[in-house]
């Protein structure tokens, strides 16, 4: 069957519908539409990104700034605290007996004043005293500063009681309980009054015998750490260990007696380990009034520390007086100022006190002068 051809009017209505088609306006997007949605979504994460983003570099920014300004203070304070820690040099920890000790003679001792290197500086005038035997020695580097008959052997007084003091802490530790002695009252002044059967510790009786130079408290040692004789025995120990060739000890007191005797040079020696070992005894020479309060077994005493100088010498830090009839008056007495320490002995000196401030004096120009 044969397809029919279309009819002339037909082709009309065709060709019409075809011009009509392409006659009809195209239809455009109007520009009030807002594009699709999805993309608004996109560009809102985007911006609460970029806030969070921005917050963040500000966090960061600020966490550095704080931390650079904390690092900032923190060296500010420590170099603040280094600066205001600055001290002078705590004294040598070494011994006096170092340098002074191997000196067999008083021209060993010359030898080694003459090393020091102010001494062409020094004011030519002997400093006026009138001990018969005197040492100053600066014991930040332990020369001689001023010498007179350093070796000469004269009765040590109460200046025995720093070996006393020295073999008691060597045998008991400070806290010992120790019973007052019969023998205690019949020693001879000075006596801080124990009464026989009081019991006191070690540490409390080392103030009597130190500042109040106690007779009594001498013997109640003594007797705590073995007796007198065992004490004595310890004492002379002390001094063979220290190389103190011309010291003796006969009692722990000091008093008077004939084969007991010392130098200047043996003092000083003596003196300065009883302070640079025993923390405790630079502690209880430096102070002027102590008082031991009353316990179980003991009446409270209040003890003054003979030693003038802690209340009129500027840096007066201790350390022993002595007085006997034979020994005259004695004294070891220390110093310090600024970096500076100086310690004084005097040996049978009418006025002991004049006499360690004219010495400490002339130590400290002397140390001036050097520069």
């Amino acid at each position: 069957m044969s397809r029919r051809a279309p009819s002339h009017r037909e082709l009309d209505d065709a060709d019409w519908s075809q011009d009509a088609l392409f006659a009809r306006p195209v239809r455009r997007r109007s520009a009030a539409i807002p594009p699709p949605i999805y993309h608004a979504r996109l560009r809102e994460r985007s911006a609460v990104a970029k806030a969070r983003r921005a917050r963040q570099n500000q966090l960061r920014q600020a966490a550095s700034v704080m931390f650079v300004t904390l690092l900032v203070i923190a060296a500010i304070l420590l170099l603040v605290r280094v600066l205001s820690s600055v001290e002078p040099p705590p004294p040598d920890a070494g011994r006096v007996m170092n340098l002074l000790a191997p000196a067999p003679s008083d021209a060993a001792i010359q030898r080694a004043v003459t090393k020091s290197p102010f001494l062409d500086r020094q004011p030519v005038e002997t400093p006026p005293i009138t001990a018969q035997a005197a040492l100053l020695v600066d014991m930040g580097e332990r020369t001689v500063v001023f010498q007179k008959n350093p070796r000469e052997r004269r009765p040590p007084a109460s200046l025995a009681k720093l070996a006393t003091a020295i073999v008691a802490l060597e045998q008991a530790p400070p806290d010992t309980r120790i019973q007052v002695p019969e023998s205690a009252a019949t020693e001879p002044s000075a006596l801080a009054g124990l009464g026989p059967g009081e019991v006191l510790t070690l540490e409390q009786l080392l103030y009597a015998l130190l500042l109040a130079s106690a007779n009594d408290a001498a013997a109640t040692i003594a007797d705590g750490i073995g007796g007198q004789d065992y004490a004595v025995a310890q004492m002379n120990d002390l001094a063979r260990r220290l190389d103190l060739n011309d010291t003796r000890f006969a009692n722990p007191s000091g008093r008077d007696a004939e084969d007991q005797h010392s130098t200047a040079v043996d003092i000083a020696i003596l003196a300065a380990d009883a302070i640079d070992r025993f923390p405790l005894l630079a502690q209880i020479v430096a102070t002027q009034v102590h008082i031991i309060p009353a316990g179980p077994a003991n009446r409270a005493y209040s003890v003054r520390n003979l030693n003038g100088l802690l209340w009129t010498y500027e840096g007066a830090i201790g350390v022993k007086t002595g007085q006997t009839a034979a020994a005259g008056g004695n004294l070891v007495a220390v110093a310090q100022r600024g970096a500076r320490r100086l310690m004084v002995v005097l040996l049978g000196s009418d006025d002991r006190q004049a006499d360690a401030e004219i010495l400490l004096d002339f130590g400290y120009r002397a140390l001036a002068a050097r520069g």
